[in-house]
């Protein structure tokens, strides 16, 4: 058991989590506790300081790499896995805590969520959010990564996944890492095709959202299909 601190002795981070909360903790905290030992030289505090100064926009951070997070003083191998499996396993948390079983009442709902998912990402993603009837959502499956073309996207994956789920209609966002929101031309001709495979298919695709820095467009709002 811990033992109580006086007045003159702050609580560690860890102490302070257990007494308090993780909520009362400081992103510097946060990661102090993450990282758990400083080196011989400095101690855990101004090893997550040194990363906050690598990372002052905290969006970033999730998007490191191990190599470059290597390259800051007291970050190891071993610290660098360990931190980037911590960041995505609370993105992905919160991700699921806000779209999964959710309604859908405008693109807008998604293109929020999705301005937060994409900050920082450098490869561009392609994903379908799949609903029910009455506008729940069923499932979020990511379909492609990389440059949105004729050679890796094709409308039958779209549709495949769509059918396993029983999906009654489908909004498609995919990111630009450019952080512009203006859709290319192949993007345009991408998305007409699956609107038309859709009404075949009878599974509706009701929107296409391109997200970039902070911003998104939508496609059925332009009028492009």
């Amino acid at each position: 058991m811990l033992a109580l601190k006086t007045q003159q002795e702050p609580l560690q981070p860890r102490e302070q989590l257990l007494y308090a909360g993780a909520t009362s903790l400081t992103d510097q905290q946060l990661l102090a506790v993450l990282l758990r030992t400083g080196t011989k030289q400095l101690p855990v505090m101004a090893v997550a300081q040194q990363v906050l100064q690598a990372y002052p926009q905290m969006a970033t951070l999730t998007q490191a790499k191990t190599s470059e997070l290597q390259k800051i003083n007291g970050i190891g191998q071993t610290k660098a896995i360990e931190l980037q499996a911590a960041l995505e396993l609370g993105r992905r948390c919160q991700l699921a805590a806000q779209i999964r079983f959710g309604t859908i009442a405008s693109s807008q709902q998604i293109g929020e969520l999705m301005i937060k998912r994409f900050a920082g990402c450098r490869q561009e993603h392609l994903i379908a959010v799949y609903l029910d009837t009455k506008n729940q959502i069923i499932k979020e499956q990511e379909l492609f990564r990389g440059t949105l073309n004729a050679s890796v996207a094709h409308p039958r994956e779209i549709f495949a996944y769509g059918l396993q789920v029983t999906a009654a209609r489908f909004i498609l966002v995919h990111n630009h890492p450019s952080g512009q929101t203006e859709p290319s031309n192949y993007d345009l001709k991408f998305t007409q095709r699956v609107a038309n495979c859709g009404e075949l298919m009878g599974i509706e695709c009701l929107d296409h959202l391109i997200v970039g820095n902070q911003q998104y467009s939508s496609l059925k709002e332009r009028g492009d299909f």
